[in-house]
């Protein structure tokens, strides 16, 4: 049974992690202070350091905390058709969530930049890039890509590829026309990979 103190304590730490989210995403970290933070978040400085340890602390609950929902979101859209479209469908929600400031500014601006690359991919544990490996993995064993396509090297391939479509984005003055042009280029990318694209039979 959890405690009162518990609840508290789950409940102060979640409050700073929306404000902080926020904050970061619409000023960026080097210019978010710890007053400001506590003081929207209604606590204490005692309050962050004892939960955080600092900022860099709480910027990486907070990376943590948008990177768990960005993937939860793309792995909903891994559920129908065979693996080359779930690949498809996920891809091009990766680009739609860059259309959200938190996503965008969060993910791949200021998480980077406050935690550096190293930081960035051990805190995501490989989740994004498991997602992308199994989808490729069982287009593989299906047939679906073309036969020349090494799935778990690809799979490396891909993810750098749309980390840096995601900071092209961010960095783009008319978010509309990259997001588009995001689309264009990703469909471009798969189409290449795919049997079915080169008028190839599946392999069995």
């Amino acid at each position: 049974m959890v405690s009162v103190r518990e609840e508290n304590a789950a409940r102060t730490r979640s409050g700073l992690i929306a404000v902080g989210t926020a904050l970061f995403a619409e000023r960026g970290f080097a210019e978010v202070t710890t007053g400001q933070v506590c003081a929207a978040a209604g606590v204490t400085r005692g309050a962050l350091y004892h939960h955080f340890g600092g900022m860099a602390g709480l910027m990486e609950a907070c990376f943590a905390a948008v990177d768990h929902g960005l993937v939860a979101t793309l792995s909903a859209h891994a559920e129908e058709g065979g693996p080359a479209d779930r690949l498809r469908a996920v891809s091009h929600e990766f680009v739609n969530q860059l259309a959200d400031e938190t996503v965008r500014q969060i993910l791949f601006v200021e998480a980077p930049a406050a935690l550096g690359w190293a930081r960035w991919r051990e805190i995501d544990g490989g989740r994004a890039l498991g997602l992308v490996k199994n989808l490729l993995v069982a287009a593989h064993e299906q047939g679906e890509l073309l036969p020349h396509h090494n799935p778990k090297v690809l799979a490396h391939i891909l993810l750098g590829g749309l980390n840096e479509l995601a900071m092209f984005v961010a960095a783009s003055r008319s978010r509309e026309n990259a997001l588009e042009a995001a689309h264009t280029e990703l469909s471009a990318v798969l189409d290449g990979m795919f049997a079915s694209a080169h008028g190839e039979p599946l392999r069995g």
